[in-house]
């Protein structure tokens, strides 16, 4: 139950970080008058509202007509840094739950880093949401041998990226 509990909530925290545009609030904003107030928030409202329907879950991942899917540059430098990790973690002796944990914080800064939007982003989401997965499977790995084998999923997960985002 708290797998599945703790899956929702990282999926929620993708959703809600990479289609969140970041707002800047001054003092000069808080002297709007209500009636304009009102107007900007019902168009936030409806602009969020969009955007969640906008991104559509049951997306499966494929390239972008043979083509593979441009991710934003913010992007990159986490997803070199989670196949460092990966290459660099030895099986006969390497500390795997360190390993769960980096990965989940580096995990962490690509999706703050997310400003994809429309299918692209919906083609990421089918990539990443199964990734997630693996990496909470590798942070409750019972031992060594579960532990490889989750790794080994990851790395192809990796290689999945890559078939399909540049």
């Amino acid at each position: 139950m708290k797998k599945i509990i703790l899956s929702a909530l990282l999926g929620l925290a993708i959703v809600v970080s990479c289609e969140k545009k970041q707002e800047i609030v001054t003092d000069q904003n808080n002297d709007i008058a209500s009636t304009e107030q009102n107007v900007t928030d019902d168009h936030a409202n409806h602009d969020d509202h969009e955007k969640s329907e906008d991104h559509d879950e049951s997306v499966k991942l494929e390239l972008n007509n043979g083509e593979k899917w441009p991710v934003n540059a913010e992007m990159k430098p986490y997803v070199a840094e989670t196949e460092t990790q990966l290459n660099t973690y030895k099986p006969a002796d390497g500390d795997y739950k360190m390993l769960a944990t980096t990965l989940e914080n580096t995990n962490e800064n690509l999706v703050k880093s997310c400003t994809m939007t429309g299918t692209p982003h919906d083609n990421l989401h089918a990539w990443l949401a199964p990734h997630m997965k693996e990496i909470e499977k590798l942070k409750n790995a019972e031992n060594r041998e579960e532990a490889n084998h989750i790794v080994g999923e990851l790395k192809e997960s990796m290689e999945k990226y890559h078939q399909h985002f540049n």
